[in-house]
């Protein structure tokens, strides 16, 4: 997650339940090696999810991010979207972490969005597991604003942030 964007947003108008709104898809950059070895040493045993292997612990290797503009009924539709079309959109949802729907003070920074963990499926058997994550323009614009203080929170060290 975070301010890591790739590429310029595609930007559409798409047909929601009150009407056409502008949907953003913001491609973000693969997540670093060494990111991921944090993650990883974050489930070692004793974690509860330390369990072989270690990798099942990284669902968001490659992710995008799709911000609509009207709010809670909008994130809705584009998460029924993904779960209604998933045979056909070569996306299927493995995992949807609704963190809207969490008491608040099980919500880091007070921050809530979708985040779905999709197996893209490409040509000649490419599999990868990846995290569409799904906020209100609003909400999108906060997050950037909070993402350093997040790399912070989750630094282990100060060489790390």
């Amino acid at each position: 997650g975070g301010d890591g964007a790739v590429a310029a947003p595609a930007v559409f108008q798409c047909e929601f339940e009150e009407g056409l709104s502008t949907v953003r898809v913001i491609p973000a950059a693969p997540k670093t090696v060494q990111r991921m070895r944090e993650k990883l040493r974050k489930y070692l045993p004793p974690h509860p999810r330390g369990q072989w292997p270690l990798c099942a612990n990284i669902l968001d290797p490659v992710r995008a991010s799709i911000v609509v503009e009207g709010g809670a009924a909008q994130i809705l539709q584009v998460l029924r979207w993904f779960l209604e079309e998933e045979e056909t959109n070569g996306m299927p949802v493995r995992r949807v972490k609704n963190k809207f729907s969490r008491a608040e003070e099980d919500v880091l920074d007070g921050y809530r969005d979708v985040q779905l963990s999709v197996l893209f499926k490409g040509r000649r058997g490419l599999r990868i597991l990846g995290e569409i994550q799904i906020h209100d323009l609003e909400l999108y614009r906060l997050k950037l604003k909070m993402h350093k203080l997040y790399k912070v929170h989750r630094a282990s060290a100060l060489d790390a942030i």
